[in-house]
């Protein structure tokens, strides 16, 4: 961007978004806030300017601890002045408690001035402050209070949970704003939609932020506890009061499955099978098949397998438990390994580059073929542009704050069943390629390099659909879209590596090199391309 054409913020841009975030809150949302987060935002609204810029300043910054000597903003008037009103006001402290992440504020040559019997100059700073948080010394905190003013943020946590229901989670950042703002990125025109709240009810979104509380606390806890800890840790959450809510299925499955993974490498095999129970998602039942065959228990075992045949999560668990079931293997490569076997075969002869897929595309240019390594970019580029009006669209209440980029329900079972009456209706309307075409190329023309998860906007994008479109059937590449439709989280990937045409011809090849193993979503993209009369294989790549 040139440098005329450059936005610059205002000085004091991020209260501005700060105060746009909570008017936004008490418009849509104010049924999840408790009589606490109503008494913050009045005490927050209370302040001076100043005092305000210095609170939006700090939570903004990582952790809750900042010395006031190193705070240092243009904007603000009086900073501890300004500090002394948030202290007044009970946002903050000037006593910090004994925590040995006061000891990170500070330099190495800085420690071993507050303490300098202690020979710190000559360690390394990790060593240094891994022995003050071993020792805990109170006084060692008490020397550190006395040379320097610590001011300690004491509202962190409610100002996560209020942007948490704003962004919908709390790995939300104010940044976004900004990055709007400057032009960093072009976002789709929400103007008509009347946004809906993140969540139903006060409960599902304490839920929802308790468990993103609980994920960090354990993460943390495995580092520096034993696994017999961290299950006295955790024991007395009952994780099916927050699992009951549906928006906390997404970072609950995540959190039960990661808790399986620990305690299944630790050899605790009940308790892993406990934690998977609890999730909803792939892996968790193949693990847990796994875990009983351990056990010996393999009438469990397949009947979980038989659950998982009937109502697959993903392609992945389908093919699992079809070969658990079929007693091929224990391993879920049976199917693939088999399919990759079969698969015809090229020789490419003094190959340059490390790139299978850039040899095999040179071996099919030599006959004649243009080509392009596409995998997901055409289909998800493809969905993207044709579905475009229907991700966008206002009546589904999946748009909850205007800097959102893509629906809320994108990866979960709610896309479909709330769109599909109107997904078939989109493909019913284009009956030729030519229609189909045209409308493809407008949409591309209307909505360029407005951000879409699914589009990538390259040169080549167009191009490749078009080619696409000219070849394939109109049938089949419409049951592409709305198999990628009933669940676009696993199945916007796993397609085949290229894609070459000729005028006449084109073939779709999973390019797989002696050393590659076919993926079981790979797998189940070939045999639906095959199934729906499209020329599609897996390629081996030889090498001599």
């Amino acid at each position: 961007m040139p440098e005329s054409d450059k936005i610059i913020l205002p000085p004091k841009y991020y209260l501005d978004y700060f105060r746009d975030l909570l008017a936004f809150i008490q418009k849509g949302s104010s049924h999840l806030l408790s009589a606490d987060d109503v008494i913050f935002i009045q005490l927050f609204e209370a302040l001076s300017e100043d005092a305000q810029c210095l609170m939006v300043r700090m939570m903004n910054r990582k952790g809750a601890y900042f010395r006031l000597d190193k705070l240092a903003y243009e904007e603000i008037g009086s900073i501890p002045q300004a500090a002394e009103e948030l202290v007044a006001s009970g946002l903050a402290s000037l006593d910090p408690p004994d925590d040995f992440l006061l000891f990170g504020l500070f330099t190495k040559a800085e420690l071993h001035q507050l303490y300098p019997d202690r020979g710190f100059n000559k360690r390394r700073k990790e060593e240094v402050l891994e022995e003050l948080a071993e020792e805990n010394h109170p006084e060692d905190f008490q020397t550190l209070r006395s040379a320097y003013t610590i001011l300690h943020f004491l509202a962190q946590e409610q100002v996560e949970y209020l942007k948490m229901l704003f962004f919908g989670h709390t790995h939300g950042m104010m940044t976004e704003f900004v990055i709007r703002d400057i032009g960093n990125i072009k976002l789709e025109n929400l103007d008509d939609h009347e946004f809906t709240p993140w969540f139903e009810t006060q409960a599902e979104a304490r839920a929802v932020f308790e468990l993103h509380g609980w994920n960090r606390l354990v993460k943390k806890a495995m580092h520096i506890l034993l696994p017999e800890e961290i299950l006295e840790l955790i024991a007395p959450v009952n994780w099916s009061n927050f699992l009951q809510h549906p928006k906390a299925r997404k970072i609950g499955d995540k959190f039960m499955l990661h808790l399986g993974e620990y305690f299944e490498k630790c050899g605790l095999l009940t308790e892993a099978l406990d934690y998977y129970s609890l999730a909803r998602k792939h892996p968790a039942r193949e693990r847990r098949i796994r875990i009983l065959e351990k056990m010996d228990d393999p009438d469990a075992a397949r009947e979980i397998a038989e659950v998982a045949f009937d109502s697959p999560y993903n392609a992945s668990e389908k093919i699992f438990a079809q070969d658990y079931l079929s007693k091929k293997s224990k391993r879920n490569y049976r199917s693939t390994t088999a399919k990759a076997n079969l698969s015809p075969e090229i020789i490419i002869e003094n190959p340059e580059g490390p790139r299978v897929e850039a040899h095999a595309l040179a071996y099919f240019a030599k006959q004649g073929y243009e080509g392009i390594h596409t995998e997901n970019y055409l289909w998800r580029g493809l969905f993207g542009l044709f579905f475009w009006d229907e991700l966008f669209a206002a009546e589904h209440a999946s748009f909850h704050h205007p800097l959102q980029r893509m629906p809320s329900d994108l990866h979960s079972d709610t896309f479909f069943e709330n769109r599909a009456p109107l997904l078939q209706e989109k493909v019913n309307a284009f009956k030729t390629k030519k229609k189909l075409q045209a409308y493809l190329e407008e949409i591309h023309r209307q909505k360029q390099h407005i951000n879409n998860s699914l589009v990538g906007w390259h040169e080549s994008l167009l191009p490749t659909v078009t080619a696409c479109v000219h070849h394939l059937p109109l049938e089949s590449l419409f049951n592409i879209l709305m198999e990628m439709a009933k669940n676009v989280k696993d199945n916007s990937s796993g397609f085949p590596d290229l894609f070459i045409w000729t005028q006449e011809d084109y073939h779709f090849y999973e390019i797989k090199s002696p050393n590659d193993h076919l993926s079981a979503q790979q797998l189940f993209w070939i045999d639906f391309f095959n199934t729906h009369n499209i020329k599609a294989d897996i390629l081996r790549v030889k090498y001599q």
